[in-house]
């Protein structure tokens, strides 16, 4: 029943006629336009059942329809309206609607939401349990090895110390013999008495120097300061660098005294594919001089010879901040008061001297390793192997350059010699076709 309302039947059938009115209205009614206004004697009644709203476009609203048709909230109210009016009638459904979802929908979806907060702070934690930085970083230096430098090419940039090493004015070159029993051992060896493959089952090599520096190597502070790093004060850290290599060959043949100015380093890094060079990188200066290496033993090293400018050493070491600087020749610098060299040893620098086939090497992409055997107090670092580790071309184009890295070299097994060792007049161990194997290593 509904309550009545003053007019009796006509009061009824007007107020009937006022909320059909309303809702063609509100139908003809554009977007965002104003609210509907209803009086509360519009409203049914509690107990009246809705009928289920049909589907409606998503027109959008300046406030929603619960807002519209009850903005003070008494839609609870025994309040009269025509229910034979379908439109009315939804409109009453979207407003309980409205006021019952909170209740009857959120109550229902708390366990599941916080069930699945629970699961995820679970798994949160196991996985945070789980994480162990240093084995993802492990794994990532082991793909390193396995996707890169077990297909790289090797190219030794040493050169091996030998009795006729060509040597600058300061050293002289060194003398290799056998070496020899230094203390009395009974029913095994002499003093004196040279180690054999026969007699003792291993050989030995004694080498001396009348200076530190010839060859290939890394020169340290000391050589030139009292207050320098010796080469067992240099971290091992030096071990593994990013290696660039600057080309000046046609200038050097122009001119075979040609000083490297900053100007060629500006060059290289805009021309080339590089930009600026890595801060803690090795960067070597190929001139073509290394080529006649083997002719300056009898000949005598020249005299000029191309060298890196005081400008070019602060660009490199103060601006770039590279670890070191190579060169090809036994110096790095040509001037006779030696300004570059005193420069780089009293400003705690290195460099390297004496590199080789740096002809074979890339502009970029490469890496260098720096090793030196640290001999306590050694103020020279020649004593060491330097190796250019690059990327495979013929991995990834049909060119071929360098050394190439032997199957069985990556399994650690090296080469065997066609014949035995003996040594020779000048004291190096080498191949000799004539000599017989002993009984020793036929046994093994």
């Amino acid at each position: 029943m509904f309550s009545s309302s003053p007019g009796g039947a006509s009061g009824k059938m007007a107020k009937m006629f006022k909320s059909k009115s309303k809702v063609k209205e509100r139908q003809a009614a554009p977007p965002h336009s104003a609210s509907i206004e209803l009086s509360a004697s519009e409203f049914p009644t509690p107990n009246a059942t809705p009928v289920p709203s049909p589907s409606r476009t998503n027109t959008p609203r300046r406030m929603s329809l619960r807002q519209e048709l009850d903005p003070f909230n008494v839609s609870g109210s025994n309040i009269d309206i025509g229910l034979e009016d379908p439109d009315a009638q939804r409109l009453l459904h979207e407003v309980s609607m409205s006021y019952s979802f909170p209740c009857k929908y959120w109550l229902k979806l708390t366990p599941i939401i916080l069930l699945t907060a629970t699961f995820s702070s679970v798994i949160t934690s196991i996985a945070l349990r789980n994480y162990k930085p240093y084995d993802s970083a492990a794994k990532d230096y082991h793909r390193i090895w396995s996707k890169y430098l077990i297909n790289a090419r090797y190219i030794d940039l040493t050169r091996s110390v030998t009795p006729t090493n060509p040597v600058d004015d300061f050293s002289a070159m060194p003398t290799i013999s056998a070496g020899k029993c230094s203390k009395y051992i009974e029913d095994f060896c002499e003093v004196g008495q040279e180690y054999t493959y026969e007699d003792h089952g291993f050989v030995g090599t004694e080498v001396r120097f009348s200076e530190d520096s010839m060859g290939t190597g890394i020169e340290v502070p000391a050589r030139w300061n009292e207050f320098g790093a010796t080469i067992s004060d240099v971290p091992g850290s030096i071990a593994l660098r990013p290696f660039y290599v600057i080309d000046v060959t046609e200038k050097v043949a122009a001119d075979p005294s040609y000083t490297i100015q900053a100007q060629d380093i500006l060059d290289f890094e805009a021309e080339g594919f590089t930009g600026q060079v890595a801060e803690g990188s090795v960067v070597a200066f190929r001139s073509g001089w290394a080529k006649k290496y083997s002719t300056y033993a009898d000949d005598g090293i020249p005299s000029e010879f191309p060298s890196v400018s005081l400008e070019a050493l602060k660009l490199l070491h103060l601006d770039r901040k590279v670890i070191m600087h190579g060169v090809e020749p036994l110096d790095t610098d040509s001037t006779d008061n030696k300004l570059g060299a005193a420069w780089l040893a009293h400003n705690n620098r290195l460099w390297m001297k004496g590199l080789n086939r740096l002809d074979e090497v890339p502009d970029h992409g490469c890496l260098i390793t720096l090793t030196s055997f640290p001999i306590k107090g050694l103020t020279s670092g020649n004593f060491g192997r330097h190796v250019a580790i690059c990327p495979d071309r013929n991995f990834y184009d049909a060119a071929s350059w360098g050394e190439k890295f032997h199957t069985n070299e990556v399994g650690g097994e090296l080469n065997s010699k066609a014949h035995p060792l003996r040594r020779g007049s000048n004291g190096v161990m080498t191949v000799d076709k004539d000599a017989e194997a002993t009984e020793y290593c036929k046994s093994i």
